[in-house]
């Protein structure tokens, strides 16, 4: 698991140059540092073997005088184990992202429906004669909900104006 997780992250490209840009002039050369220990650790890591290389035990047999202290090392080397951390996370790592994708394409899809209605209503005002040739009366004919609203301010006397 731990060897996976350092191959992909070996994997993993950073465009430096792009985010050197976003970054202000003061923190450049700090990064700049962060940089190379990124590349010097990333340049070791690919180095790395993917496989431990085998042990050749036969070697080791014509070369000890007591072949039985070889296969008890042997054997002790072969129950050895490394306890790797067990991965509880990954799961809900996992169940998370498919949320997230859940909810962002419920969003596109709501954004795709605002923008739509957006453009229509963009079309409509385009569509409308100039406020400038246009009379209140022809404004409030096509936005009958505002009819009734200014009809009391004009009938209260608030406004000077006259409806024809």
């Amino acid at each position: 698991w731990y060897q996976r997780r350092v191959r992909v992250a070996g994997r993993k490209v950073f465009d430096f140059i792009k985010i050197t840009g976003k970054l202000p002039k003061a923190v450049r050369a700090d990064f700049g540092g962060l940089r190379s220990k990124y590349e010097s650790s990333n340049a070791s890591i690919a180095a790395l073997p993917s496989a431990l290389e085998s042990i050749d035990w036969s070697f080791y047999s014509s070369r000890v005088g007591n072949p039985a202290l070889v296969e008890d090392f042997k054997a002790k080397y072969a129950a050895v184990t490394i306890p790797r951390p067990e991965d509880t996370e990954s799961a809900a790592i996992g169940a998370a992202e498919a949320s997230f994708k859940t909810e962002m394409a419920e969003y596109l899809t709501g954004a795709e429906a605002r923008i739509a209605q957006f453009e229509a209503t963009l079309a409509a005002l385009h569509a409308e004669k100039p406020m400038e040739d246009m009379t209140v009366s022809e404004y409030l004919a096509d936005k009958p909900e505002l009819e009734l609203g200014s009809r009391l301010i004009l009938n209260q006397g608030l406004c000077r104006l006259q409806l024809q």
